[in-house]
């Protein structure tokens, strides 16, 4: 403040409350004398008589009142500037996670606890579609992408969260969903949905193919999990899935599990860039996800 000190206004308050520059003095944790010409000062840069020292202690005169009243909102209102300046402050830490959509629900669990450990962090999650590459966190548009099974790992540094067994998604009314005990060798002349833009190395392991050579029946192109179910129900293809995204119950579905079939990989990763120049909160991030998929296992 160009004409007024904070420091100068808070030794008025303190005077005023105590009622005497002795007093205000061992409270602040200053000299008398110190105290005295700061207050002298306050009061040639007011240009009026704020306190008059007399034999029963020091009192503030009419000015002084007047002023000690504008010295308590200036200093509380400089105080709030200052905490809503640091949490401004605090608040610019942010982090971008990519994932694939059908995890979404579970990453922005772990997005949510993790920005209430951590006071100023925030996490933006975008989704993505899970058969693209994750050419977002190479190009540095994401700082964490969480990824499914097959894809390029170049320049990625990648820890597995969790090994997720698949069921099979069927028609209510298809001749395996009666309960019985299903292989993948049961399920290889069904039609399969197939994800548009999908790699040769998605296709064999959504299919199960990766675990049981024989050619598969392709089912209908899909683009959207509401594809997949519209197939299913229909009765014109059968679908895999992981646990973590599977309901209990789906109208006109029947989830059944099936042994042979390989599980799905959840992993975690950064770039080999980010390794190099690591940031706090990528790391604690990271690591925060390994704990937290640990736990729940």
């Amino acid at each position: 403040m160009s004409d007024l000190e904070l420091r100068h206004l808070r030794y008025l308050i303190a005077v005023g409350e105590a009622g005497s520059v002795t007093r205000a003095a061992e409270q602040l944790m200053i000299t008398q004398p110190a105290l005295s010409r700061a207050l002298r000062a306050l009061e040639r840069r007011a240009g009026v008589t704020l306190l008059v020292r007399g034999s029963r202690g020091t009192e503030l005169t009419a000015a002084g009142w007047t002023l000690l009243t504008e010295a308590r909102d200036i200093v509380e209102r400089s105080r709030t500037a200052l905490e809503r300046t640091r949490g401004v402050q605090a608040e610019t830490v942010t982090l971008t996670v990519s994932v694939a959509e059908c995890d979404v629900v579970a990453v922005s669990a772990v997005c949510q606890a993790f920005e209430e450990s951590h006071p100023g962090t925030r996490v933006h999650v975008v989704p993505r579609e899970w058969t693209l590459p994750p050419d977002d966190l190479r190009a540095g548009e994401a700082d964490v992408t969480f990824l499914r099974d097959c894809y390029d790992r170049h320049d990625l540094v990648v820890d597995q969260l969790a090994l997720e067994p698949r069921s099979v998604l069927l028609s209510a009314g298809h001749h395996l969903a009666d309960g019985r005990k299903l292989t993948v060798s049961d399920l290889r002349d069904e039609p399969v949905t197939l994800w548009a833009g999908m790699s040769t190395a998605q296709v064999e392991h959504w299919t199960g193919a990766d675990t049981d050579r024989s050619p598969r029946r392709r089912g209908p192109s899909v683009r959207s999990t509401s594809d997949v179910l519209n197939a299913v129900i229909l009765g014109r293809a059968i679908a895999f899935a992981h646990g973590s995204t599977l309901p209990d119950a789906l109208p006109g579905i029947r989830i059944r599990p099936v042994e042979g079939l390989s599980p799905s990989r959840l992993d975690v990763a950064t770039s080999v860039r980010a390794t190099r120049t690591p940031t706090v909160p990528v790391e604690r991030f990271v690591e925060y996800a390994r704990q937290w998929w640990a736990e729940i296992r």
